[in-house]
């Protein structure tokens, strides 16, 4: 029972205990009038009617006699009128029984009132003539107490309501800074800091407030401090100093994770020539301008949002990794490139001419880390060669048919979008305290493409985002899933959303009410996001995370730890799980001394009570070393994404 309902509960009892105490007195005064005034009634009718018995009584006249005693009795006020004549042993009798209108026979029945009786002896002379015996009758005192136990009762009833009401408003009125306690000790507990309770004016409530947020401030320092030494020992290590970007310990991890992942991308360097003559002269400061515009250039195009990931190898070297586009779609990204770095607000700043070289390899097919280094550089030199500054090294492209136009592509994509021809896949995630256990199962979409088969998401979902198809795409997978578990509620499943869906409000919105009219499915299906879209749309993601909370969907966010952002974001979402990404397990796997950012991370994440989830986990040798780092669950080809008909 909660304190509120104990304390009202205390308060009722007492004060329902003196009420009726004070009640029942009343009760009782007015019993007690009633039977004493029925009493000096009785005293004053029987001194009344033996007076007028006695004439008659002496002239032994019964008529007048009896019409005497039918004149007192019709009053009805008597139960019993009972007169004994002497002379002849004769009664006369009259009887009236208790019933009285208006009152229940059960309250007669409780024999509230004593009722009084009179026995009178008539005299004539010095001879006793007659006894007059009289018994009042209690029906007038019945109706009366009646009304004064109904009044009562309408005043118990009444008085009651209004004091449990002003008593239960006025309890929730002194402990609300008791509730706002809980409140923010369950916040605390999801690592939700906010804003300071304020105080509260009785002394004891005060102090406990202050207490909760000392320690709530205290919490909070710790877990930015802890989140700011995470995110101080990632910069030092992989990141920039000049740029904020990664460095090349940062893009030879990313690379290797991604060529371990059938990529479906490419790879280019991008190689700014003069940065010393601009050194020279006009001094580090303005090379460092220029190094910093060039490389915000770079993400205008090839934007993060995207997945994308750009590093800086050296002073004057550029890298990005360009997730899934093919040499047509690479051409024009880097036709884009080449325009804004050939503007004439960035090349003033140069003193010699070309001001950059690009190197590109497109990849189709898993390859060994420096087998495709050695054909970006490869590249990179023909690009030193050529007229237009740029080479584009195609001879990874595993697929030999002649390649498809970037708008045919799209139109068959928005025909198998409309024609849901789609294929399933599932992937689970296990816990690793119970591998019996799955969290869920990831969901994989395929396209089935007309002339072209099945084709994954990583070959497609750059264009479903540059053609903004992403939302149309995920509605019909939400669709398909949704209506195979209404079917099949046996799993739950995890559905990506794409960085373009995620971007439109209508499609936010769609997806709040989908969910709202399957409330009875929201136990077997959970949503992702990367933390590209989380970093870059954080405002609609707010807002979608908030009513997936009212709605108990849960959620998480892929690939965690992959840019460098605070992790500050994850407070203000606060997801039910996140998936660190795949360069940290192959980290914590192949170096102990990277290893430690590994520990890093999960221990930040863990202080917001959020569930860690190691990703692209191989098998049970590496499960064995990733348990040290204390992960929450694993997901990865040690089980094998299997087929699954919607």
């Amino acid at each position: 029972m909660t304190l509120f309902r104990q304390i009202l509960l205390v308060i009722i009892v007492c004060f329902s205990v003196n009420l009726v105490g004070v009640l029942w007195l009343e009760f009782q005064s007015t019993r007690s009038y009633l039977a004493n005034q029925l009493e000096s009634d009785l005293n004053n009718t029987s001194t009344s009617m033996s007076m007028a018995l006695q004439p008659h009584l002496q002239a032994e006249d019964k008529v007048m006699i009896d019409s005497t005693i039918n004149t007192y009795f019709d009053g009805g006020f008597y139960e019993r009128i009972e007169l004994e004549i002497y002379q002849d042993d004769s009664r006369i009798v009259k009887t009236n029984p208790v019933a009285v209108k208006g009152v229940p026979s059960w309250f007669i029945g409780l024999d509230l009132l004593k009722i009084p009786e009179q026995e009178t002896i008539i005299t004539d002379g010095w001879m006793q003539a007659a006894t007059l015996k009289i018994a009042g009758h209690p029906g007038f005192a019945y109706l009366q107490l009646w009304n004064a136990f109904i009044a009562m009762c309408w005043w118990i009833g009444g008085l009651s309501v209004a004091v449990i009401s002003f008593t239960a408003f006025g309890i929730r009125v002194l402990l609300a800074p008791l509730n706002r306690i809980q409140v923010k000790a369950q916040q605390i507990q999801e690592r939700n800091f906010g804003q300071p309770l304020k105080l509260p004016k009785t002394l004891e409530l005060r102090q406990v407030t202050e207490a909760i947020n000392r320690m709530t401030d205290k919490l909070r320092d710790q877990f930015n401090e802890e989140a700011r030494l995470h995110d101080k020992l990632k910069q030092q290590a992989f990141q920039d100093a000049t740029t904020g970007l990664g460095n090349r310990s940062f893009f030879n991890r990313q690379l290797r994770a991604w060529l371990d992942d059938n990529p479906h991308g490419a790879v280019f360097l991008l190689e700014l020539n003069g940065l010393e003559s601009i050194k020279k002269r006009d001094g580090f400061t303005q090379r460092d301008e220029v190094v910093k515009a060039a490389a915000q250039r770079v993400q205008n195009v090839f934007n993060p949002d995207n997945g994308h990931v750009t590093c800086r190898l050296s002073a004057s070297e550029f890298a990005v990794l360009v997730q899934g586009v093919d040499d047509q779609a690479l051409a024009e990204k880097l036709d884009q490139l080449s325009e804004t770095l050939n503007s004439p607000h960035f090349t003033q700043s140069f003193y010699e001419q070309p001001i950059y070289h690009i190197g590109a390899v497109v990849v189709q097919h898993t390859m060994e880390t420096p087998q495709l280094m050695s054909l970006v550089d490869n590249a990179l030199q023909q690009a030193r060669q050529s007229v237009d500054h740029m080479h584009v090294c195609k001879q990874t492209v595993a697929n030999s048919q002649a390649p498809i136009l970037k708008t045919e592509l799209r139109d068959k994509m928005v025909e198998a979008i409309n024609s849901a021809s789609l294929g399933f896949s599932r992937q689970p995630v296990f816990e690793f305290e119970n591998s019996g256990n799955a969290y869920h199962f990831e969901a994989f979409a395929q396209l089935k493409l007309a002339q072209m088969g099945a084709v994954n998401a990583a070959s497609f979902i750059s264009v479903l985002d540059e053609y903004e198809l992403g939302q149309a795409f995920d509605k019909k997978v939400i669709d398909l899933i949704i209506g195979h578990i209404h079917a099949n509620p046996t799993h739950k499943y995890a559905i990506n959303l794409t960085a373009s869906a995620l971007k439109s409000d209508d499609f936010i919105e769609w997806l709040i009410s989908q969910m709202n009219q399957n409330k009875d499915i929201t136990d077997n299906v959970c949503f992702e996001f990367s933390e590209e879209s989380v970093i870059y749309n954080k405002e609609r993601i707010e807002v979608l995370c908030e009513q997936f909370k009212l709605l108990g969907v849960q959620f998480g966010v892929d690939r965690v730890g992959r840019n460098f952002s605070s992790l500050s974001y994850l407070q203000s979402i606060h997801p039910n799980y996140v998936k660190i990404d795949h360069a940290y397990t192959q980290m914590a796997l192949s170096n102990k001394d990277d290893a430690y950012f590994v520990g890093s991370l999960c221990t930040t994440i863990h202080n917001l009570d959020v569930a860690v989830i190691a990703t692209r986990v191989e098998n049970e040798a590496q499960l064995d070393v990733l348990k040290d780092y204390h992960f929450d669950g694993y997901q990865g080809y040690i089980y094998k994404p299997e087929s699954f008909d919607i």
